[in-house]
């Protein structure tokens, strides 16, 4: 069946070469006359000046319409007339075209009584709109959610996006902490300030592995192998929430969080930045762009971040836990017309820590030994974004990348509390893994009319592929005194005769998928379907065994809205998912996919000018195929268990006046294991909340001399959880408070962050009340940036 898919996916090629190809006048005409702006924020005046300089016009206006304005910035591809419009929107001012490429800043007339004027269109930044920052909050388009540049109100399933402004304004220095505020997520479950990786909670389903995306495609995480990527080098997150599969393949029921890298811009871009803070943090950064050639055809980005850093985790020595990385992502554009473009994205990245070695509870003696502990990473990868606009109607894009990771983990886990209650037994554990993914997605988008219905059709076929290795070694170490605890020791490493994994592992996948949005006067309908073949072989190099596993699946999603005139949006959907599942049952068989399915009702509004974003949504979600226990033998599995997530969210962004934004979310989620053969039957899963809640507000002084002078406030709660499957032991509630200030003047800009503001000390337990970590103490985080 596969090789007739990809014959098929063959022969199409002929065809498109055999179609005529537009005249090159025709498809000019056809085409907008954009081009790319990186203005960064300043007074009015400057940032308008920067447009004009840029779309090569004159512009006149008098001192006093601009004096004591402030304004955000642009970055993106727009005209000369969006540009101007994008930075005074809301400002009560418009730029009048004089004619001769001439253009005059003057005050928007009021209009007569009884007409109403439109707000000024906010056309979304970056190449083709979904990939680049925003000036604000709520993002207007979005790709992840479709494959295709579509307004987020349109997308008949929750979407949450976190732009570059306030990833900024709050100081995010991780994907963890930018996506905090969005509803349905929970970040670090387990507490603790965790370093290794990104650990993501969707809709009470575990995304860290498969919900890993950047640039919309896959990661492809290898076990400990993932790209942990600072928020510096993003332009944007993306939080797709619920069954996502019939865009991208295998992925967990709760859905995606997809990173959007900075690209290039056809506008100087040099940008310095210096942070210091709490925990003996220290971290440079340099974002750096611009055209090569007069035309702007050849662009160039280079994002560096460098981070020497430590922890709030503190050996009793003195010696600071290590958080330490080095980031590196050259990017280039190639666009020879406005028709065809090529963007090369690379990067590598180092991060070398401390692993997970985590206080004693109730004690605040770490466990591991510095000496000892390591976790050491390096990933490197390369892919590229070619997209050809054949005609007003035919689209072809290609999405492709080839990544290579390494690691070393060493640490000391506890093991067992001797009866005089101060020696602690512990084992050392030794891995090495390695890693290589490619990854690739072509895509097809036709514009069709019949009538009065519009199609969006989208076809695509996707591939990927994974080989990955890993040997991991266990042996019991020296043990700990915890009233007087002595670090710096010889920890002897476990040898190859204590190998507990040795295996090599290769996994496959091919897809093809079609969609169509259909537009007929205010109805939106959005129909997809997709077919996946999956298969993986283990090789257990300890036991000699070799484990094969084939899947064929097929998912769906089927979304309804009505988009009303106000800017209110209605929808419904139901989507699937699937989930390859290692392993086999007692009588040898594999086990098949886990599949998820849910329905989804909800209400967005957008207001007119897209300055803001309101959604609320109802979910039911369910995971089935679970794996529980065999009742005939408990030491094996079968495939009868099953879990659902139900929820409602809500989520605002929004620019409540001019220099005033704000995001806010709410979540309930009851999740429950609803058939099992073990004791969690009727039970939530360990350390998953039922209510959480945040708000963040911010205020940017626009006029007078403290204009660029800002100020934030944010505030999260998370409900308590349960520790143990059994739902006996309880984690309390937590409470934090989030503050920021941020003065930008000229080139300059400075920033004083703080988390956790009043300090608050949790502890999250799993398990046991033995197994706790603490949670994030206050972290204070200055910043000083300079852009020329």
């Amino acid at each position: 069946m596969r090789g007739g898919v990809l014959a098929a996916v063959l022969a199409m090629a002929p065809l498109l070469a055999a179609l005529p190809a537009a005249p090159a006048g025709a498809q000019a005409a056809s085409l907008p006359a954009r081009q790319s702006y990186s203005i960064a924020p300043g007074s009015l005046a400057a940032t308008l000046q920067a447009a004009a300089s840029r779309g090569q016009v004159m512009l006149s206006f008098a001192p006093r319409l601009a004096e004591g304005r402030h304004s955000p910035g642009l970055q993106g591809v727009y005209t000369v007339e969006e540009a101007f419009a994008a930075l005074l929107a809301g400002s009560g001012l418009e730029a009048v075209d004089t004619g001769a490429g001439g253009y005059q800043l003057r005050e928007r007339p009021n209009p007569p009584p009884g007409v109403s004027t439109l707000s000024p269109v906010r056309v979304e930044a970056g190449l083709g709109g979904p990939l680049g920052p925003d000036i604000g909050y709520a993002a207007s388009r979005t790709a992840t959610g479709s494959k295709t540049a579509t307004r987020l109100a349109e997308i008949p399933q929750s979407i949450s996006v976190v732009t570059a402004k306030e990833i900024r304004d709050r100081g995010a220095q991780s994907v963890v902490q930018a996506i905090q505020y969005t509803p349905g997520v929970q970040v670090n479950n387990f507490g603790g300030n965790e370093i290794r990786n990104d650990w993501i909670v969707l809709r009470g389903f575990d995304a860290k592995l498969t919900g890993d995306y950047r640039d919309g495609l896959s990661q492809m995480p290898y076990d400990q192998i993932r790209a942990r990527m600072p928020a510096y080098a993003l332009e944007r997150i993306e939080t797709l929430r619920g069954p996502s599969s019939v865009l991208f393949g295998q992925v967990a029921p709760g859905g995606i969080v997809n990173r959007i890298t900075k690209r290039p811009t056809a506008e100087t871009l040099r940008e310095v930045e210096l942070q210091a803070g709490s925990f003996d943090h220290y971290q440079a950064a340099a974002d750096l762009g611009g055209a090569v050639d007069e035309a702007g055809a050849h662009r160039y980005r280079l994002t560096v971040v460098g981070r020497d850093a430590g922890t709030q985790e503190k050996y009793d020595s003195g010696h600071r836990y290590k958080d330490d990385a080095l980031y590196v992502a050259p990017a280039y554009t190639w666009q020879p017309s406005a028709a065809t473009s090529l963007t090369v994205l690379a990067h590598y990245q180092r991060d070398r820590n401390d692993g997970e070695s985590r206080p004693v509870y109730p004690t605040r003696t770490l466990v591991g030994d510095y000496s000892f502990d390591l976790n050491d990473r390096e990933i490197y990868s390369l892919g590229w974004q070619f997209e050809h606009r054949y005609s007003d109607r035919l689209t072809l894009r290609q999405n492709a990348r080839l990544q290579h990771g390494d690691m070393t983990l060493r640490n000391l886990y506890q093991l067992s509390l001797a009866a005089d209650r101060r020696t602690l037994s512990r084992y050392a554990l030794v891995a090495d893994e390695r890693a290589e993914s490619a990854v690739i997605d072509n895509q097809a988008e036709f514009r069709l009319e019949t009538g009065a219905v519009k199609h969006q059709v989208l076809a695509g076929l996707d591939a990927r592929r994974l080989n990955g290795e890993s040997e991991y070694r266990q042996a019991m170490a020296p043990s700990l005194d915890l009233l007087n605890p002595v670090y710096g020791r010889d920890i002897p490493y476990p040898g190859a005769a204590a190998r507990i994994i040795d295996q090599y592992e290769t996994s496959r996948q091919l897809g093809v998928y079609l969609q169509d949005q259909v537009k007929w006067k205010q109805w939106i309908l959005t129909l997809g379907g997709r077919h996946d073949w999956a298969e993986s072989t283990l090789d257990n190099r300890l036991s000699g065994s070799r484990t094969r596993q084939r899947d064929d699946v097929f998912t769906g999603r089927a979304g309804l809205a009505y988009a009303f005139d106000s800017g209110v949006v209605p929808y419904v959907s139901y989507a699937t998912s699937f989930l390859p599942q290692s392993g086999v049952n007692a009588a040898g068989e594999a086990f098949v996919p886990t599949r998820g399915k849910q329905y989804e009702a909800g209400i967005k509004y957008e207001p007119p000018g897209g300055a803001s974003l309101y959604t609320l949504s109802v979910f039911e979600l369910t995971q089935r195929n679970a794996l529980t226990p065999d009742p005939s033998l408990p030491t094996f599995s079968v495939q009868t268990g099953e879990i659902r997530s139900r929820g409602v969210e809500l989520e605002a962004k929004a620019e409540l006046a001019r220099g005033w934004d704000a995001t806010a979310s709410a979540t309930y989620n009851q999740v429950k294991v609803t058939r099992s053969n073990d004791v969690d039957l009727g039970r939530t899963p360990i350390v998953t909340p039922r209510r959480m809640a945040s708000l963040w507000l911010n205020h940017v002084v626009q006029r007078g001399p403290l204009a660029g002078l800002g100020a934030g406030l944010g505030v999260r709660h998370v409900g308590p959880t349960y520790a143990d499957v059994r739902n006996t032991l309880r984690n309390g509630s937590a409470t934090y408070v989030d503050a920021a200030m941020n003065y930008e003047r000229g080139n300059w800009r400075f920033g004083l962050n703080v988390n956790n503001l009043f300090d608050r000390e949790t502890v999250v337990c799993r398990n046991n009340l033995t197994n706790c970590r603490y949670g994030i103490e206050r972290s204070v985080l200055g910043t000083v940036a300079y852009r020329y």
